[in-house]
């Protein structure tokens, strides 16, 4: 059987965008630098990556607009069995 190889199917520069998109960064990946011993942070901690709102707004628009039509829909089913229930 032939040995299975981990490397991916895609260019070096694709490779490279896709790193880019995923931390968000716009220029090349520079290696991260090591904390100082005397910063008042844990370890371990998340870090905090500031977002503009209009960025938040551009990139999720689409889920106010499904958020509405799904409040629309169950408004109407509710609508619906409030009035099966008088009827039935």
């Amino acid at each position: 059987m032939a040995k299975k190889r981990r490397n991916p199917n895609v260019s070096q520069e694709t490779l490279a965008r896709a790193r880019r998109e995923l931390y968000g960064t716009t220029g090349p990946i520079a290696p991260q630098r090591e904390p100082s011993p005397d910063s008042a942070a844990a370890p371990n901690a998340p870090r905090r990556i500031a977002v503009d709102q209009t960025d938040l707004h551009a990139q999720y628009a689409y889920v106010i607009h499904d958020l509405r039509n799904m409040g629309v829909l169950a408004g109407i089913f509710m609508t619906v069995l409030v009035i099966l229930s008088f009827v039935i």
